[in-house]
């Protein structure tokens, strides 16, 4: 459309020219969002109602819809009726959607997913309607006029999976944001020590983290939620988490197990664990997971097992200061590394978290 600078138009002081071309101008400008979607009689009235052109913003794009009239709308027979009608914010189509006839007629629920345009007062033997009967009802902002983002595209529901399952979507749902982090590793377990030596396992990793947009196939899904690793005993590797996945579609997996701490003289550092593989399928994030930290025998006196690797949802386990490792706190997050000194026995590293799934619904 031919675009015009909105002019400010003050009618209580003196005008040199006509005010009309501004003005004019002004309306075209403004007639973008008014204009968007306005419901109103056909040409001539009808048993049907027009939605005039609009425009929405869908993924990332803008999309226009041409004028749409609807289908020809069966009046009550016996009592009057309300019918609401309805745009979805993915693709603009208009949907009516009949009351119920009653002496007093209320209109139905807005349809979920659907955006409310207008309701229509019907009557019985009536064979026309007119902007008498029709209602405006359309909210602002709707992400349905001039290229908007309100709510088009706006949140359904979350669905967290902290246990494997199957992924149903909610009505309305029209595409979906899928974010995952594979179970944690856990923590290195120690060895046993003399008088004369300290022993410190590393912090296991946190599980790989993805994050992805789906817009078809994903109703129906396998949810498949990592399980943290479990704790090594003695001089033993952590246990790796297993993976988190959304069908096949997106993959994130477990953490890594820190690596054990032996029986050694002071003065040593075990090297953390590595990271993980990195997810696969996160269109919008794919990332190995955080490696744990080291292991430290530092004196006699002086002992510490590295702290699990954290994750984005938060922290990991502690380590151990001549104590057994710590479980890792949030999900896919690491366990910490055991540490032993001064003749201390064996001790257990902390497991990794379970692994995370959480699905964003949205409308568009």
């Amino acid at each position: 459309m031919t675009v015009h600078t909105y002019g400010s138009i003050d009618f209580n002081q003196p005008n040199t020219g006509s005010p009309f071309p501004t003005l004019n101008g002004d309306l075209s400008v403004l007639a973008r969002l008014a204009a968007a979607f306005a419901p109103h009689e056909t040409a001539p009235p009808s048993m049907a109602v027009t939605l005039d052109a609009g425009a929405l913003f869908v993924a990332g794009a803008p999309v226009e819809v041409k004028a749409q009239t609807s289908a020809t709308i069966a009046p009550p027979t016996a009592n009057p009726r309300i019918d609401r009608v309805t745009i979805s914010p993915s693709t603009g189509l208009l949907t009516v959607t009949a009351g119920t006839e009653a002496a007093n007629p209320v209109p139905p629920a807005v349809p979920a997913g659907q955006l409310p345009v207008a309701q229509l007062r019907l009557d019985v033997g009536m064979t026309a309607i007119t902007n008498a009967r029709i209602r405006d009802e359309r909210v602002a902002p709707t992400g349905t006029s001039g290229g908007g983002s309100g709510t088009a595209g706006g949140l359904v529901g979350i669905q967290t999976f902290t246990s494997s399952g199957t992924y149903t979507p909610s009505a309305g749902t029209a595409s979906v944001v899928v974010e995952l982090v594979g179970g944690g590793g856990a923590g290195g377990g120690c060895a046993a020590t003399s008088g004369a030596q300290g022993s410190a396992g590393s912090g296991g990793s946190s599980g790989s983290y993805a994050r992805a947009r789906l817009t078809t196939g994903f109703a129906g899904l396998a949810v498949t939620v990592g399980a943290g690793g479990a704790p090594s005993s003695a001089a033993a590797r952590g246990n790796a988490g297993s993976a988190s996945s959304f069908g096949t579609l997106v993959t994130a997996p477990g953490g890594l197990g820190g690596m054990p701490g032996y029986a050694t003289s002071p003065g040593i550092i075990v090297g953390g664990s590595d990271a993980g593989p990195a997810s696969t399928g996160g269109n919008l994030v794919n990332t190995a997971g955080n490696p744990g930290d080291h292991g430290l025998v530092i004196g006699l006196t002086a002992v510490v097992g590295g702290n699990g690797g954290g994750s984005p949802f938060g922290g990991g386990g502690n380590g151990g200061g001549n104590t057994p490792g710590y479980n890792g706190l949030a999900p896919g997050a690491g366990g910490g590394g055991a540490s032993s000194i001064a003749a201390g026995t064996a001790r257990n590293s902390g497991a990794g978290a379970n692994g995370l799934v959480i699905v964003y619904e949205y409308s568009a």
